[in-house]
């Protein structure tokens, strides 16, 4: 089990749960009342894992970094989440997987992940490098994400497109009350 002082900065209240694996924990930043729950694999190389404030990662999700993988404030994935900052080309331009073959035999995609504030990702799904979830966005359970999402729109399906937008003022005024009750300490996490 990693302690929060391997971590780059471990933001207060946040739990990492004793079943989650951990590899190059000195890569990854994790915010104030943070969770990242049993079962869940974050893989930090390259530039590393970004986790802000009020932020999940949910049983059985693997976070591989290379590219930089970053959740903003208040954004979440459901169980079981695949997110991949770098992936092998499998179009035939290089070896798959192993490093015995060393960089000069493989053809890797590398691309940066960012989660903007309040996105959310349903289980079971997939994300490609190279990606922006946009604020607010909703995506549904099972996709395969392979482009940009945007804002405050809910997304479904393999490839994730969107079907519909999503309001954003009320859970933006949600936001807001929780903060001033929360900063005020009157609010019991």
């Amino acid at each position: 089990m990693n302690n929060e002082n391997d971590f780059k900065s471990f933001g207060k209240n946040s739990i990492v749960w004793p079943l989650a694996k951990i590899a190059h924990p000195e890569n990854i930043s994790v915010g104030i009342e943070t969770q990242i729950d049993d079962f869940c694999f974050l893989y930090a190389t390259g530039k590393g894992i970004e986790i802000g404030n009020f932020c999940h990662v949910t049983a059985y999700s693997f976070l591989l970094a290379n590219g930089l993988i970053k959740f903003n404030d208040f954004s979440a994935v459901g169980p079981r989440c695949t997110l991949l900052g770098a992936t092998d080309d499998y179009k035939g331009d290089g070896f798959i997987g192993l490093k015995i073959f060393g960089d000069e035999f493989r053809n890797m995609e590398i691309g940066d992940i960012i989660l903007e504030k309040h996105a959310h990702v349903g289980a079971g799904t997939i994300i490609l490098p190279g990606v922006t979830i946009g604020e607010g966005c909703s995506v549904g359970a099972g996709s395969l994400v392979t482009k940009d999402l945007p804002e405050w729109t809910i997304c479904v399906g393999s490839p994730c497109k969107p079907i519909k937008d999503k309001p954003k003022t009320k859970q933006l005024e949600m936001e807001k009350v929780f903060l001033e009750k929360y900063n005020n300490n009157q609010l019991k996490l």
